[in-house]
Parts: structure tokens; sequence; C-alpha cells
């Protein structure tokens, strides 16, 4: 894959403020060169960027250890794939030594061509998010690099450039409509499709990607929930937002909307915790007075006693379901999903151990 050299023959190192990744990117694809690009920020983060005879290959993150990779949060947190699959995906690709993209799609737990998607997906918004760092330093290795064909499609480094800095240059715009990704948006009409766009000047904006994304707006998901769910990144899901909001299909509900329903979950979770608690004392005391006033071959429970103890067992088996109800909506409003068990629930913290 052509003559490899050391990072000290190449002469590409140096800080980005004396020399940006404009020109990096574009002398790295123009010499079709074969190596890894290290980025370090500011805050001392590295990203690598893979590069094939010019093209971009894939990125690659040194400190994320373990199974927390950015490719497993992503699937998640795009609700392709569940933490439990993740996880056995993971240990089954590091006792068999096959890439985590094989075992994936070996397992049926994703199709290959949504995984070779999020897969460009990733590549393509850590790209775009180091045209964001404020400064930092590079350096590049001349050495052989390794991707699968089969799940990674190359990226020509100047045609993805030009993408990149027209989204940089257009984003402060986009931002001033989006000030917060905690935004809240609601359809309009939420029985009209996007039908209602024919005829109109917003006819021709309208297309696949706008659809997918129409239909996640639900009054409850944030801008940053859509992001997630809808896999066309950051900048083109946000374009789309306002296009509609434009065209007067959703409108914005208000900031932090999700969080103050999660609060008042939260608040109601609380309140049946303490009447869960208050029962319990009740129930104590009852027991200690029927203790003190009946016979010892009587206790605890005459007959109508026995029905009170019956209610109040009831009514706590319906204050725990209620509980459990609670804790679903707010996992719900954090992950977009409900949870597979209440040991999920368990783990968040919505739920007692």
């Amino acid at each position: 894959m052509g003559q490899r050299k050391s990072a000290r023959d190449t002469g590409l190192t140096g800080s980005l403020k004396d020399f940006g990744l404009t020109d990096l990117f574009q002398i790295l694809g123009q010499q079709q060169k074969i190596g890894v690009l290290n980025l370090q920020g500011d805050k001392k983060a590295i990203v690598q960027v893979l590069f094939d005879r010019g093209m971009i290959v894939g990125v690659s993150f040194p400190a994320e250890k373990g199974e927390e990779t950015p490719l497993g949060k992503r699937l998640i947190r795009g609700g392709l794939l569940s933490p439990e699959n993740w996880k056995k995906a993971y240990e089954q690709h590091k006792e068999e030594l096959i890439s985590i993209e094989r075992i994936l799609v070996k397992n049926g737990m994703i199709r290959n061509e949504d995984l070779t998607a999020v897969v460009r997906l990733l590549t393509f918004e850590t790209i775009y998010n180091l045209f964001k760092w404020k400064g930092g330093t590079f350096r590049f290795e001349a050495v052989e690099v390794y991707y699968d064909p089969n799940f990674v499609e190359p990226l020509n480094a100047e045609y993805l450039l030009l993408d990149v800095l027209r989204m940089v240059d257009e984003w402060p715009l986009l931002a001033k409509r989006i000030p917060a990704f905690t935004m809240i948006l609601q359809k309009v009409d939420p029985l009209a499709t996007l039908d209602v766009l024919t005829g109109t000047p917003w006819e021709k904006k309208r297309s696949f990607q706008m659809e997918g994304i129409y239909e996640l707006v639900n009054g409850i998901r944030t801008v940053n929930e859509i992001i997630n769910l809808s896999f066309v990144g950051e900048f083109d899901t946000c374009k789309n937002l306002i296009d509609m909001m434009d065209a007067g299909v959703i409108e914005p509900t208000a900031i932090e909307a999700g969080a103050e329903k999660k609060k008042r979950f939260q608040v109601t979770q609380h309140l049946l915790d303490v009447g869960t608690y208050l029962a319990v004392i009740i129930l104590g005391v009852f027991i200690v007075l029927q203790f003190t006033i009946t016979r010892w071959d009587g206790f605890p429970f005459s007959q109508g006693e026995r029905k009170v103890w019956l209610m109040v067992q009831d009514n706590l088996l319906k204050i725990q379901k209620e509980k459990i109800a609670n804790a679903r909506e707010v996992f719900f409003i954090e992950t977009s999903r409900y949870p597979n068990n209440p040991a999920e629930m368990v783990k968040k913290g919505l739920l007692p151990r």
C-alpha cells in the first residue's frame, strides 16, 4: 500500500494555528498520502484521521478504552442497538478477535447498510467538529492503515473539506435560529403530513431526509434527541428543522420543556416514595397497637382487620406500579425509548435496587 515513511520524513508536524486543517487535508489528499493524522486539541483529547491514498477511511480515538467506544455510543444513542447487545457483541469481538462491525452484522444485531451509514456519519461528524477547535497540534505518521471495505466508504478529502467548510460558514446563521439543542419542537398540526407543502415555495425542499426528521418531531423530543435519532448529522438535521419552521409546519414549544417534564415526573416519584414510607409507618403503628390490645391467641388480626390489611397491601402494590410507570416515562424522556427491563431503570437510578 505504498512505501512507509516516518513522521519526521514527512515534515507534517506543528501547530494548527500556524498550519490549519484546511491546508493539511488538501496536502494529504492531493499527495495521496497513506497514514494517520494525529490531532490533539487544547483539552488534550487526541483524534486520529486515517488516510489511504489521500482518501479518508476512518477516525479513531486513542483515549477511548474498553467497550465505551464512539461507535457503540452512537448506535445506542440513535436507538439502533441496545446497551445489552452492544456489550455482548463487544465481548465476542474481544474473544474471537473479529472486528466489532462484523460481529454486529453476523449476529443480525444491525443491517450492513445501516452500520455503513453510521460509520460514515461518525467520520463526517468527527471531522466537522475538528473545525470547531480553537487550536491544537498535529502530527502525520506515514504508516499502513487498515479498514474493512465492507463497512467503510472512502471519502475524498477535498470534497469532504468543501462540504465541511460550507457547513462551518453557515452554522452561525443556523445557531441563531436554534440557540440550544434543548429546544423542543412540535408539529403545528399533529395530523398533517408534509403534503401540505405541495404547491408552496417549500415543496422543492421536501426530501426523504426531511420526511424522516418531521416524523421525529413530537412535542417531547429535544433537538439533540432528534439529531441522534435522524442519523443525518447535526448540520443537516438543524437545517431541515429550520426549513420546516419557516414553512410553518413545526414550531418551538419552550426551552428546557423536556427537563421540566422530567422534573415533574421526579417530583411525582418522590411523593409516591414518601407515600410508601408513610403507609409502612402507619402499618407498623397499627400492628403494635393490635399486639397490645388483643389477646395473644388472636394476634395479629381479627377477620375485619385482615380485610384492612389486604386493602393496605393492595394500595402498596398500586403505588409500586405507579412508581414503575413514572420511571418508564422518565427513562423515555432521557433515552427516547422505553426500557427493556426494570434493571435498566435501576441502573439509571430511577428505581431503588
